[in-house]
C-alpha cells in the first residue's frame, strides 16, 4: 500500500473547497463540470463528516517496519525509509487523533513539506495544524453549499446548473442524517478537553501555534453550527431533524462568563426558531407554500414538537426552553390566523389553543430576561442580519398577535410598581416579584440599541405623523399596515400614566427605538407632543425638573455679613437620591443617543431656549452630583458638540464654566475636573468624568478651535485642555489604579484621539515658529498660546514624555497582543495601539516641512527627525526596539490590520529618509527568533490573496483617515501594496537594505551571489518573493488567464514592476533572472498569455503589461550577451512566431521596382486602413497584437461648472495641492483639497486631478538569432503599427513621448540591421583571376522593403508635421529617426568597405547595377518627400535656422541627407529662394563666431555653438558637392565669410606635437581638438567647393588662397612640424590643409581680379611662395614610406600596446593619413608644373639636378638630406625618386597581401577553428559558435581587404605625380636648361629649349615669336633661370642617372600600371611617361 504525499485527510479538501468556493463565491465560469466531479467523489466524507480513518494493526506495523523496509509513496519508484523519530511521531499523531497509521504518515510527510511556511515549528507541529485545515476545509465546504442552496431567506447568486446540482446533493445529504450528523459533532467536541489532549501529547507549540490550532478548533465547531443554520434559514428542517435539534439543544448548556450564550448554540437557537418560521403566510397561501412548511406537509409535525416542548423534562437550560416555547407559542398563534389551521389535516388543531399556556410557561423561565442577557447581548448577535430579523419578528409578532398577552403584562406591571410605591411610601422593602413588563421593555430597548448593519429595524414601531385636514390627495399619503399601528400604539401607550417604578424602563425602550435618524426623529416628537410637564415623559417635564435640580443643588457662597447675621441657621444637604440620579442618567442616555442619530433633534435641543439644554448641563456639572452623573452629562454635551455652531457655545460656556480651572486664582482651595480626577476617580478606581471630558473635547476639536478661546482672561488658546489632557491625564495613566482593566486604556484611547486628530488636521503655520508675547490687561505680558497641533509636533519630534508614552503603549500592546491570548480591554488596547501609531505617521507627514521652515526661518527651535528618534536606544530595554516593536504589529496582521497598514507607513518613512538601511536591517536580524517572526509576518500578508472591489480605494497613495472606511479586503491589499512599495523604495539603497532581507537575498555576502530556492530547499524559508510569484502564477496556462489580473489587478501592477526592479538592479539581477528562468519559468510563461486585454479582465492591464516586456527586454539582453542561445531562441519565438511560418510578406522585388507612386499611396493607405501588409497572411505575431492594446487617443472631462466657488481661485488650489509620486506622477491630495474646501463651504466636492503615466514598450533580440530580413520585418511592422497608433485626429501628443523614443530607438535598429546586411552582401568573388580589388555583390534586401519604407516615411513626415510646435523632445526624436530612415538609402562611404571597381568600362558601367538599388531608393523617398511639398521644407529650414540646439543640429542633419538625395535640386533653389541658405551662410559670422570663442576656453560653459556650427557646415558642405550648389555658395560670400571669421585664426599652440595624444574620444576634447573641428569642417567645405568647381575656376581657387592666406599665422603653424610623427590628430590637419592648398593651386596667377593693388598683391603671393616653401620642405619627411613602416610595426610590438585589433586600425589608419599627405605634397608640386612649358620650367624650378637622396636613403644615411635642407639648399630631384621607388616596392608587398587575404575569404569555410581565432584575434571569440566565428572573420578580412585596397590605390597616384615631376625636371636639365657658368645657347639648343615639350604640355610656342637670337636681354633671363645649377651639376646628372633609372626600376613601376591602370583604362599615362623618360636619358646621356 503506497502513502499519498498530498495527505488524504489534509490536501483533497482543501482542493475540495477550492473548488467550491470557485463555483459559489467567485463563480468561476466553466467550473459545473469540477464541481460536480468533486462532490461525488467526496460524497462519502460528507455522509460520515470528520470521520477519520480507523487505525489499522496491520498498518500500524507496516509503519514500525518502514525504518528497514520501507514505504511505497505514490510517484516514487523505489520505497521510502524513514527514520525511528519519524515513525515514533506518525504513531503520535495516529493516537492523538484516533488515525489510520499510514494517514499519519501521509499527515506528516505534508507537514515536512510545509515547514517553509510555519517557521519556527516541527513538522509535528505542522501536522496538527494541516490536519485541524483539512476538517475546517470540509466543513466550510459543506457550509458553502448549505448557503447556496437556494430557499426563502437568502440567494447568492449562481448559474440555474449549480442550483440544481447542490439543490439535488444537500437533499441526498439530508436523506442521508446529515443534520444528526452535525449535532453530534457539536455535542462531541469541547475546546478545553480537545486542548488538554492536545497539551498532554505535546501537539502544542507556541502562544501562536496554540492560537492558530484553537482557532480553527473554534472555527470548525461553529461551521458545523452555521452548517445546521443555513440549511434550517432556507428550508425548515424536517420533523426528525428538527426533534433531533431539540433534543440537542435540550441538553445544551453552553454559557460564557457573562451568561451570554457560546456562538454556536445561538446558531442552532436561531436555527430552531427559523424552523418554527411560518411567515412565509404572510406572503404567499397557495399549496406550494403548504408544501415547504413541514408544520404543514408533515401530519405528526405540530403534534409531537408541542408534546416536547410542553412536558415537564427539565432542559440543562431553562432558558433555552423557554425561548423554543416563546417561539413556538408566536408560531401556533400565527398559523391559527390562517385556515390552514383549521383543515385538520396536521392533526394538531388542539395544539392551536395553547398558544398562550406556552407563554405563560415561557414567562414563568424569565424568557424577556433570558433574550436579553443571554441573547441579545452576544457579542455577534447585532452582526448577524437573519439572527437580528428573526428575534425582531419575535419581539413584533408576539405585540402584534396576542394583544391581550401584553395587556395583561401592563396590569401586571402597574400592579407590581404600586406594591413597590406602597411600600417605599411605608419605608419598608418591597417583596420580590416577576416583572414580566420591565423585562420586556428593557429587552426592546437592548435588541434595538444597536444597529451596525443600518437594517432600521425599529421603524416598524413608529407611525408618520396624521396628514393635515387640508390635504385631499389622500393616495399621496403613507398608510401604515396594521401591525405597524399596532407596535406603535404599544410604544404610546406603555408611556400614558407611566408609574415611577416603570420609568426607567420605559425610557431604555425608547432609547432602543430611537436608533436612526428616522426613528430618533419620531422619538423625539412623540416626547414633544406628550402632554407638556405634566406626563413623566416628555420633553418640558424632563427638562423643566432638570431645572429644579439644578435650582436646588447648585451652591451659593453666602458673604459674612449673612452669616454673622444668622448664625444659627443650618443649610440642609441639597443631594439627589440614587433613584433621582439614575433617573437623570437614563434621561441623558436617551438625550444623547437622540441627539447623536439626528441632527434637527441636535439642533431643537439647543435652540428652545426655555430648555436651556447647554446651560443647565453644565449648571450640573458644578453641582453636588455623582461622578458617573457627571460624565453622562459631558457625553451629553459632546452630542450636541457634533454641530459647529453648537459647538462654539459649547466652548465659551464651558471655558465660562472653568469646569477645568484655565484662569490662576487666588483661591486657598482650587477645584475642577483636575481636583475630581485626583481626589475622587483616582480613590474610587473608576474615571467616568473623565472619561466624559475626553469625549466632550473630542468632539468640539472635530472643528477648529476658536482663536479667541479665553481671550481677556488668560493668554488666548487651547494650552489649558492640552495641558490637562497630556500632564494631568495621559502621562500619568500608567501610575493609576483601575477598578477595570479596559478602562485603563479607554482613558489612553480617548486623550490620544484627541492628540490625532488635533495633529491631523494642524497645517503649519509661520506664526508657530515666533516666540511672540500678548499683553493681558491683569497679568501683563504673556507668551501667546501656539496652535495644539504644532505643540504636539514638536513634542512628537523630540525626546519627550509624550514620545515615551506613546512607545511604552506600543510596547505594553505588543507584549499582551503577542501572548495570543484573550485579556480585558483588549478592543481598546487596540483602539489605543492603532492611534499610537497614526499619531507617528501624521508626524512623519508634517516632519519635512516643519524642517524646511525652521531652516528658512532661522527659528531656534530644536526637534529632532523621527527616524533617528524610532532607531535610538529604548531605556527600559536598553535596546533599539522601538522600530522593532511597531514592526511586530505585521505579525498580527490577521486581527490588526489597520495597525499592520500604519506600522508599514512608518518603516516605509524611516526606509526613505534613512540614508543607509544596513542599521535597519540588523535591527531586524539581531535576534533570530524575531527576524524569523517578522518576515514571516511580511509573507502572510502578501498571502492574504483578497479579491480586489471594483472602486477600491486602498493604494499607496491611501491616507490614515481612510483606514476607518476600509473593509478588511481593502485593508488586506492596501497592506500588500505598502509592503510592496517598501521593497521598491528599499531596492535604491546600498546593500544589505530592506528588500534584500524581505526577498530572501544573502546579507552575509555579496547580494549578487545569492542562489535563490524554492521553499524548503536547503533550508530555504518563504520569502516575500515567493508569495509574490504564486500570486502572480496563479491562473498560468489556463483558458481564463492569469487570476491576479481578474481579482487583484493594482497588486499585481505593483508585484510586475518589483519583478522589473529586481531584473534591473545590478546586484539582485542575475541571481533574480537565473531563478525565474531555471526555476519558474516565469517569463515566458506570462509571454504565452500577451497580449493582455484590458476588456476580458474589467480593467486596465497596460502597466502589467509593460513590466512584463521591460522584464523581458532585460532577460533577452542578459541571455543573449551570456550565449544562452535556447533561452534567448525560445523567448523570441515565443515573441515572434514560428520561424517556418510566414508572418511578412512583402512584395518581390521586380513587383515594388515596378510600382507607381499612386499604387505606392495605395498600398499606404491599405496598410493604415487595414492594420496589415500588402498582401500575404494575415497573421500577426505576439509583438503586434501587443502593440493592439496601446492607445493614445484621451478624453477629457468638461469643464468644472462651480455654484459656489471662484474658478480660478479653485484651479491655484489645485495646483498649489499637486503631489509628485516616487515614479513621477502628478496627481492632486483630495483629502486635502476636501478639507480646504470643506472649510469655505460644507459638503462642496472638489475637482480630482488624474494623471497618466506613459507606457513604454521596450524590447531587444540577439543580432544572430534572428535573420537579417525577418528582423528587419519585424522592425517595419512594429514602426508601422506605433505610427498608425499616432496617426489619429483624437491622438494626445504629449502621451505619444513616449512613443517617439521608441520610433528612435527601432529606427536606430533597423539602419542598423541595413547596415549588417549591407556588409553581408559581399562574399568572395568565385573567380580569382579578376580583379584584386573587385567584390561581387548580391542582390539587397533594400527592394524588398522599398514599399514598407516609403510607408513609415510618410508616417514619420506626417508626425513631424502633426507636432510642429509641439513638444521639443518628440521633435528632436522625430528628427532622428527621419534621419536614420534617409540614412538607410545612402551608400556607406566607410573606410571599411573594399574598393569595388567593375572590369566592364564605357557605357557598360554607366548601365551597371551596383548602385542602382540605393540610388532607387533615394529616388522613392525623394519622391516621396516632394510629394508634401513646400510645407515640409518650411517646417525643416525653420528648425534648422531656429529653435532648440538640439533640434537645430538634427533638422541641419535631415536637411543634409535630403539634399543628398535632391538631384534635381528643388531643396537647393528652395533653400536659396527663401533666404535660408543666406541665413546660413551669413550666420557663420554674424551668430557663430562670437559664440565660437567660448568654446575654446580652457573650460568651456557649453560646446552647443561648435556643434551647431559643424552642422553648418556640414550642410554647406553638402551643397558645395554638387556643381550648381557651389555657385550659389560661392556668389553667396561663403567662403569670405569664413575667411571673416576671427575664431579660426585663434589656433592654440603645442611645442610638441609627438607627445600629445589623440583625445577627439573625450568627454570633454581639448581646446586644440576643439578648434580642430572647426578648421576641419572648414577645410572640407574648401575642397568641395574646388572639387565641385573644378580646377578651371581660378575665383574659387582665389577665394580659397585668400582664406588660407588670411588665417596665415594658423597654416604655417600647421606646416612647420617637418618630422613625420604618429599622432592621428596632427597628421589628420596636415592632409586635410596640404589637399586645400595642393588642390587651390592648379593656378600660377591668382588673385588678379580680386586683388587690385600692387601692395595687397605682392603680399598675397609673398604668402603663397611662403606656403611653398613650407610645402616643399615637407616632402622630405614623407618620402620615406618604409621608415613609417617599420615604426608602426616597432608600435605593434610594444608591450603597452592594447589590442591587436585596435592597434593594426591605428596602425593602418596612420598609413593612410601618410600616404594622403604624400600624395598632396606631390599633387601640389605637380600643379606647380603643369601648367607652365619646358622653357618656363625655369620659373618655378623645384627640385635640383641631384640624385644624391637615393644613395643617402639607400645607405640609411637620411640625416645628412635634413642637413642639406637646412642649409638652405634646394631639394634634389633623389627624393622624388626616392619616395617614387617606395612606393612601387611597396605596392608590390600590400598586393601580395591583399590576394593571400582575398584567398582567405575565399576559403573562409574550410579554415580550420586555430585559423579563425588568428583572424578574428580576439580571445572573447571562443564563446562563439563555428557560424559566428566566421562571420567575424568575414567582417576582419573585409576590413583588412578595404585597408589594402585603399594604401594601392594611393600608392598608384604617388607613383603617376612622381613620374611625371621626374620627367619634366629630367626634360629640363638634360633638354632645355643653361647652367648658370654658361653665357650663351647655341641656335640649335635655343630651339629645342623653345619647342621640346609642345604636346605634352600644350603651351609651346612658336619660334617666331623671338625677336632676336641670342640677344642680351633674353642670355640674361636665361642666366637667372639657371641659377645655381652648375655645368658640373648636369653632367653629374647625365652621369648617373642611367643607374638609378635603370630598367630594374622602370620594371617596378610598370608593374604597378600593369597591376592596377590598365585595368581602369585602356590609355596608361604611367608608360607614356615611361617612354618619354627613356627617350631623354637614351638621347642626353649617352646611353
Amino acid at each position: 500500500m503506497a502513502v499519498n504525499l498530498a495527505a488524504s485527510v489534509w490536501a483533497p479538501f482543501r482542493e475540495l473547497n477550492d473548488t467550491v468556493e470557485a463555483a459559489v463565491t467567485r463563480r468561476q465560469p466553466g467550473i459545473v463540470h469540477d464541481l460536480e466531479i468533486a462532490l461525488r467523489k467526496h460524497k462519502p466524507d460528507f455522509i460520515s463528516l470528520l470521520k477519520k480513518p480507523a487505525k489499522n494493526a496491520a498498518h500500524r506495523e507496516l509503519v514500525k517496519k518502514s525504518t528497514v523496509e520501507g514505504i511505497s509513496v505514490q510517484g516514487e519508484q523505489t520505497k521510502q525509509v524513514f527514520t525511528q523519530q519519524f515513525v515514533a511521531e506518525a504513531l503520535i499523531l495516529s493516537d492523538l487523533f484516533d488515525l489510520n497509521e499510514l494517514a499519519a504518515v501521509e499527515l506528516l510527510m505534508a507537514g515536512e513539506q510545509q515547514l517553509s511556511n510555519y517557521p519556527g515549528l516541527t513538522r509535528g507541529l505542522v501536522a496538527v495544524l494541516l490536519f485541524y485545515d483539512g476538517q475546517r476545509s470540509l466543513v466550510s465546504a459543506l457550509r458553502t453549499l448549505a448557503q447556496a442552496r437556494e430557499g426563502r431567506t437568502w440567494t447568492v447568486g449562481v448559474s440555474q446548473d449549480i442550483q440544481v446540482l447542490i439543490k439535488n446533493f444537500i437533499g441526498e445529504l439530508l436523506d442521508s442524517g446529515i443534520v444528526g450528523t452535525v449535532l453530534d459533532l457539536i455535542a462531541s467536541m469541547d475546546l478545553v478537553k480537545e486542548v488538554d489532549r492536545l497539551q498532554k501529547d505535546r501537539a502544542l507549540g507556541p502562544a501562536k501555534h496554540r492560537k492558530q490550532v484553537t482557532d480553527i478548533y473554534v472555527e470548525i465547531r461553529q461551521t458545523l453550527g452555521d452548517i445546521v443554520y443555513c440549511l434550517a434559514c432556507q428550508r425548515p428542517l424536517n420533523k426528525q431533524d428538527t426533534l433531533r435539534l431539540v433534543a440537542h439543544l435540550r441538553q445544551d448548556n453552553s454559557m460564557n462568563a457573562d451568561q451570554t450564550l457560546d456562538s454556536v448554540t445561538l446558531c442552532l437557537l436561531v436555527a430552531l426558531w427559523y424552523c418554527f418560521d411560518v411567515s412565509l403566510l404572510q406572503r404567499e397561501d397557495s399549496e406550494d407554500v403548504l408544501s415547504q412548511l413541514p408544520v404543514f406537509s408533515d401530519q405528526g409535525f405540530i403534534q409531537e414538537l408541542h408534546q416536547e416542548l410542553v412536558s415537564g423534562q427539565a432542559w440543562a437550560n431553562p432558558g433555552l426552553k423557554a425561548a423554543a416555547q416563546f417561539s413556538w407559542a408566536v408560531m401556533l398563534r400565527q398559523t391559527s390566523q390562517f385556515s390552514v389551521a383549521n383543515g385538520g389535516q396536521n392533526g394538531g388543531s388542539d395544539c392551536f389553543e395553547e398558544d398562550e399556556r406556552l407563554i405563560d410557561l415561557a414567562l414563568e423561565a424569565n424568557i424577556f430576561s433570558f433574550l436579553s442577557i443571554s441573547v441579545v447581548s452576544c457579542p455577534n448577535f447585532h452582526s448577524e442580519e437573519f439572527y437580528f430579523q428573526r428575534l425582531h419578528g419575535l419581539v413584533s409578532d408576539f405585540i402584534y398577535q396576542m394583544p391581550l398577552k401584553i395587556k395583561e403584562l401592563r396590569n401586571r406591571g402597574d400592579e407590581m410598581s404600586r406594591i413597590i410605591l406602597a411600600h417605599q411610601a411605608e419605608g419598608l422593602e418591597p417583596p420580590v416579584q416577576r416583572g414580566d413588563l420591565h423585562e420586556f421593555m428593557t429587552l426592546i430597548g437592548d435588541l434595538y440599541m444597536k444597529d451596525p448593519l443600518n437594517l432600521q429595524l425599529a421603524l416598524e414601531y413608529w407611525c408618520p405623523p396624521e396628514p393635515s385636514s387640508g390635504i385631499t390627495d389622500l393616495s399621496t399619503v403613507y398608510r401604515p399596515d396594521p401591525k405597524q399601528i399596532a407596535l406603535f400604539k404599544f410604544v404610546r401607550v406603555a408611556g400614558d400614566l407611566l408609574p415611577a417604578p416603570l420609568f426607567l424602563p420605559y425610557v431604555h425602550m425608547l432609547t432602543g427605538l430611537a436608533t436612526g435618524p428616522q426613528c430618533s426623529h419620531h422619538c423625539f416628537s412623540l416626547l414633544r407632543t406628550n402632554g407638556g410637564q405634566t406626563s413623566p415623559v416628555s420633553w418640558d417635564h424632563v427638562f423643566h425638573s432638570l431645572h429644579q435640580y439644578y435650582s436646588s443643588l447648585r451652591q451659593e457662597a453666602y458673604s459674612t455679613s449673612d452669616s454673622m447675621s444668622i448664625p444659627y441657621r443650618t443649610t440642609p444637604p441639597r443631594v439627589m437620591t440614587p433613584q433621582e440620579q439614575e433617573a437623570v442618567c437614563a434621561v441623558l442616555r436617551l438625550i444623547r443617543h437622540i441627539a447623536q442619530q439626528n441632527e434637527t433633534c441636535r439642533s431643537l435641543f439647543c435652540e428652545n431656549q426655555q430648555w436651556s439644554v447647554v446651560v443647565v448641563l453644565f449648571g450640573l456639572i458644578s453641582c453636588n452630583v455623582t461622578v458617573n452623573m457627571k460624565g453622562d452629562i459631558l457625553c451629553t454635551l459632546a452630542a450636541f458638540a457634533q454641530t459647529p455652531l453648537f459647538a462654539a457655545t459649547i466652548w465659551q460656556t464651558l471655558e465660562a464654566s472653568q469646569i477645568l480651572p484655565t484662569i490662576a486664582s487666588s483661591r486657598d482651595q482650587p477645584g475642577g475636573i483636575k481636583v475630581e480626577l485626583e481626589e475622587i476617580e483616582s480613590r474610587n478606581e473608576e474615571f467616568p468624568l473623565t472619561r466624559g471630558f475626553l469625549e466632550l473635547i473630542g468632539s468640539l476639536t472635530q472643528f477648529p478651535v476658536p482663536m479667541g478661546l479665553g481671550a481677556g482672561t488668560r493668554s488666548p488658546g487651547f494650552d489649558p485642555y492640552l495641558d490637562f489632557i497630556l500632564n494631568s491625564v495621559l502621562l500619568k495613566f500608567n501610575t493609576r489604579a483601575y477598578k477595570m482593566a479596559e478602562e485603563k486604556w479607554q482613558v489612553v484611547s480617548g486623550c490620544l484621539e484627541i492628540l490625532v486628530k488635533l495633529l491631523s488636521d494642524y497645517e503649519l503655520r509661520n506664526e508657530d515658529l515666533l516666540f511672540d508675547a500678548v499683553d493681558m490687561p491683569s497679568l501683563g505680558g504673556q507668551p501667546m498660546s501656539k496652535q495644539p497641533g504644532f505643540t504636539i509636533l514638536c513634542l512628537m519630534l523630540s525626546d519627550s514624555q509624550l514620545f515615551r508614552i506613546v512607545q511604552l503603549i506600543l510596547e505594553e500592546g505588543v507584549g499582551l497582543f503577542e501572548l495570543f491570548t484573550p485579556f480585558p480591554g483588549r478592543e481598546h488596547l487596540e483602539k489605543a495601539s492603532l492611534l499610537c501609531v497614526q499619531l507617528i505617521v501624521e508626524t512623519f507627514d508634517r516632519q519635512s516641512l516643519l524642517e524646511r521652515r525652521i531652516r528658512e526661518s532661522a527659528s531656534p527651535i530644536l526637534v529632532s527627525s523621527l527616524e533617528r528618534l524610532l532607531l535610538a536606544i529604548n531605556p527600559r530595554t536598553r535596546k533599539a526596539d522601538y522600530l522593532v516593536n511597531i514592526t511586530k504589529f505585521v505579525i498580527f496582521n490577521t486581527f490588526l490590520p489597520k495597525h499592520t497598514l500604519a506600522a508599514l507607513k512608518i518603516l516605509c518613512y524611516v526606509c526613505e529618509e534613512t540614508p543607509s538601511q544596513s542599521d535597519i536591517v540588523n535591527l531586524f536580524t539581531a535576534e533570530k527568533q524575531v527576524s524569523t517572526e517578522l518576515l514571516q509576518g511580511f509573507v502572510e500578508c502578501l498571502d492574504s490573496n483578497s479579491p480586489e472591489t471594483r472602486q477600491e480605494k486602498a493604494s499607496i497613495l491611501a491616507t490614515v483617515e481612510d483606514t476607518d472606511e476600509m473593509t478588511d479586503s481593502v485593508l488586506q491589499n492596501a497592506i500588500c501594496e505598502r509592503i510592496i512599495e517598501l521593497m521598491l523604495v528599499s531596492l535604491d539603497q546600498a546593500a544589505p537594505n530592506m528588500a534584500h532581507w524581505l526577498l530572501g537575498y544573502n546579507l552575509q555576502k555579496p547580494v549578487i551571489r545569492t542562489v535563490l530556492q524554492d521553499p524548503g530547499v536547503l533550508d530555504s524559508s518563504k520569502t516575500c518573493l515567493h508569495s509574490i510569484l504564486t500570486l502572480l502564477e496563479k491562473g498560468l496556462g489556463s483558458r481564463e488567464g492569469p487570476s491576479c489580473l481578474h481579482n487583484q489587478p493594482k497588486l499585481a501592477e505593483m508585484g510586475f514592476h518589483l519583478i522589473y526592479a529586481l531584473c534591473a538592479n545590478k546586484d539582485t539581477s542575475p541571481p533574480t533572472l537565473r531563478y525565474l528562468r531555471t526555476t519558474h519559468d516565469f517569463l515566458y510563461q506570462q509571454l504565452q498569455h500577451l497580449p493582455l486585454d484590458s476588456r476580458k479582465y474589467g480593467n486596465d492591464v497596460s502597466d502589467h503589461q509593460a513590466w512584463i516586456l521591460k522584464t523581458v527586454a532585460i532577460e533577452l539582453r542578459m541571455t543573449s550577451l551570456n550565449k544562452q542561445r535556447s533561452h534567448t531562441q525560445r523567448l523570441v519565438r515565443l515573441l515572434l512566431g514560428d520561424d517556418d511560418q510566414d508572418f511578412y510578406s512583402a512584395t518581390q522585388a521586380g513587383e515594388d521596382s515596378e510600382m507607381s507612386v499612386v499604387e505606392r499611396d495605395s498600398v499606404i493607405s491599405l496598410s493604415r486602413s487595414q492594420m496589415t501588409l500588402t498582401s500575404g497572411k494575415h497573421v500577426r505575431h505576439r509583438l503586434l497584437g501587443i502593440l493592439d492594446t496601446v492607445s493614445f487617443e484621451q478624453t477629457f472631462p468638461g469643464p468644472i461648472q462651480f455654484t459656489f466657488f471662484d474658478k480660478s481661485k479653485i484651479e491655484s488650489l489645485v495646483r498649489s495641492l499637486e503631489l509628485k509620486t516616487r515614479e513621477g506622477v502628478v496627481y492632486c491630495d483630495v483629502h486635502a483639497l476636501r478639507r480646504e474646501l470643506l472649510t469655505e463651504l460644507a459638503n462642496q466636492q472638489g475637482p480630482m486631478v488624474a494623471g497618466q503615466r506613459p507606457h513604454i514598450l521596450e524590447h531587444e533580440d540577439g543580432h544572430d538569432l534572428l535573420s537579417g530580413e525577418r528582423r528587419q520585418a519585424v522592425l517595419f511592422e512594429l514602426l508601422q503599427e506605433l505610427l498608425l497608433k499616432v496617426s489619429g485626429e483624437d491622438v494626445n501628443l504629449e502621451a505619444t513621448t513616449a512613443v517617439s523614443d521608441v520610433l528612435l530607438t527601432l529606427m536606430t535598429n533597423l539602419r542598423h540591421c541595413f547596415l549588417l546586411s549591407a556588409s553581408s552582401l559581399m562574399p568572395c568573388p568565385t573567380d580569382t583571376s579578376s580583379h584584386p580589388f573587385w567584390v561581387v555583390k548580391r542582390s539587397s534586401p533594400l527592394t524588398s522593403f522599398s514599399t514598407s519604407m516609403q510607408i513609415v516615411l510618410r508616417g514619420l513626415i506626417d508626425y513631424i508635421l502633426k507636432s510642429s510646435g509641439g513638444i521639443q523632445r518628440v521633435r528632436v526624436n522625430l528628427y532622428g529617426a527621419l534621419l536614420y530612415c534617409l540614412q538607410i538609402a545612402q551608400k556607406s562611404d566607410k573606410s571599411d568597405e573594399p574598393l569595388t571597381v567593375s572590369s566592364n568600362s564605357g557605357m557598360e558601367r554607366l548601365l551597371s547595377s551596383d548602385s542602382s538599388e540605393f540610388d532607387r531608393l533615394a529616388a522613392e523617398n525623394m519622391e516621396t518627400i516632394s510629394s508634401y511639398g513646400d510645407c515640409l521644407m518650411e517646417a525643416l529650414a525653420r528648425d534648422a535656422c531656429d529653435g532648440h540646439q538640439i533640434g537645430r543640429m538634427l533638422a541641419l542633419s535631415v536637411v543634409d541627407a535630403i539634399v543628398s538625395m535632391d538631384r534635381q535640386h528643388t531643396w537647393l533653389n528652395f533653400l536659396n529662394g527663401r533666404g535660408y541658405l543666406q541665413h546660413l551662410v551669413d550666420s557663420v559670422v554674424t551668430e557663430d563666431d562670437g559664440q565660437l570663442l567660448g568654446t575654446l576656453s580652457p573650460q568651456p560653459g557649453s560646446l552647443r555653438a561648435l556643434y551647431i556650427f559643424l552642422s553648418k557646415m556640414s550642410l554647406l558642405t553638402r551643397i558645395a558637392q554638387s556643381a550648381d550648389g557651389a555657385r550659389v555658395l560661392l556668389h553667396g560670400g561663403a567662403l569670405l565669410k569664413l575667411a571673416s571669421c576671427t575664431v579660426l585664426s585663434l589656433r592654440p599652440e603645442v611645442d610638441d606635437y609627438s607627445r600629445m595624444s589623440d583625445d577627439d574620444d573625450d568627454l570633454l576634447p581639448s581646446p586644440l581638438s576643439r578648434y580642430r573641428l572647426l578648421l576641419f569642417s572648414v577645410l572640407r567645405f574648401c575642397l568641395a567647393m574646388l572639387t565641385s568647381l573644378g580646377g578651371d575656376n581660378q575665383e574659387a581657387a582665389t577665394q580659397v588662397m585668400l582664406l588660407v592666406v588670411s588665417y596665415g599665422d594658423v597654416f604655417t603653424s600647421i606646416l612647420r612640424g617637418r618630422k613625420a610623427m604618429l599622432n592621428p590628430s596632427y597628421l589628420r590637419e596636415l592632409s586635410l590643409t596640404t589637399a586645400v592648398i595642393a588642390r587651390a593651386n592648379y593656378h600660377s596667377e591668382l588673385g588678379g581680379d580680386l586683388l587690385e593693388q600692387d601692395t595687397a598683391s605682392m603680399e598675397f603671393r609673398s604668402q603663397r611662395m611662403r606656403l611653398q616653401d613650407q610645402m616643399l620642405a615637407l616632402l622630405p619627411h614623407y618620402s620615406n614610406p618604409e621608415a613609417v613602416l617599420k615604426q608602426l610595426k616597432t608600435r605593434l610590438a610594444s608591450p603597452t600596446s592594447g589590442s591587436y585589433q585596435t592597434d593594426s586600425d591605428s596602425g593602418a589608419e596612420l598609413l593612410q593619413l601618410h600616404q594622403e599627405i604624400a600624395a598632396n605634397l606631390t599633387a601640389y608640386c605637380r600643379s606647380l608644373i603643369t601648367n607652365l612649358g619646358s622653357s618656363s620650367l625655369n620659373q618655378c624650378l623645384l627640385f635640383g639636378p641631384s640624385l644624391d637622396e637615393v644613395f643617402l636613403y639607400d645607405r640609411a644615411r637620411a640625416d645628412e638630406l635634413s642637413v642639406t635642407i637646412n642649409m638652405g639648399r634646394r631639394l634634389g630631384l633623389g627624393v622624388v625618386l626616392v619616395l617614387l621607388e617606395q612606393c612601387a616596392r611597396q605596392f608590390s608587398q600590400v598586393l601580395d597581401s591583399h590576394q593571400r587575404h582575398m584567398q582567405k575569404l575565399s576559403t573562409l569555410s574550410e579554415l580550420t577553428a586555430e585559423d579563425l581565432k588568428q583572424l578574428c584575434a580576439d580571445t572573447s571569440v571562443e564563446k562563439l559558435s563555428s557560424q559566428q566565428r566566421q562571420e567575424v572573420a568575414r567582417s576582419h578580412l573585409l576590413h583588412i581587404l578595404a585597408q589594402k585596397s585603399q594604401q594601392l590605390q594611393h600608392y598608384v597616384y604617388i607613383v603617376e605625380n612622381c613620374l611625371y615631376i621626374t620627367w619634366r625636371h629630367l626634360d629640363f636639365y638634360l633638354v632645355h636648361c643653361i647652367p648658370a657658368d654658361q653665357t650663351t645657347m647655341t641656335t640649335p639648343t635655343l630651339m629645342r629649349h623653345r619647342t621640346g615639350l609642345r604636346k605634352l604640355t600644350g603651351t609651346g610656342e612658336s619660334f617666331g615669336e623671338l625677336s632676336t637670337l641670342g640677344s642680351p636681354a633674353v642670355s640674361a633671363g636665361l642666366s637667372q633661370v639657371a641659377l645655381g645649377v652648375s655645368r658640373s651639376d648636369i653632367d653629374h646628372l647625365r652621369s648617373i642617372a642611367p643607374s638609378v633609372l635603370n630598367e630594374a626600376f622602370f620594371k617596378k613601376v610598370q608593374y604597378v600600371d600593369q597591376s592596377y591602370g590598365k585595368q581602369r583604362t585602356h590609355y596608361s599615362f604611367t608608360e607614356a611617361i615611361i617612354r618619354r623618360i627613356k627617350r631623354v636619358l637614351k638621347l642626353h646621356t649617352g646611353i
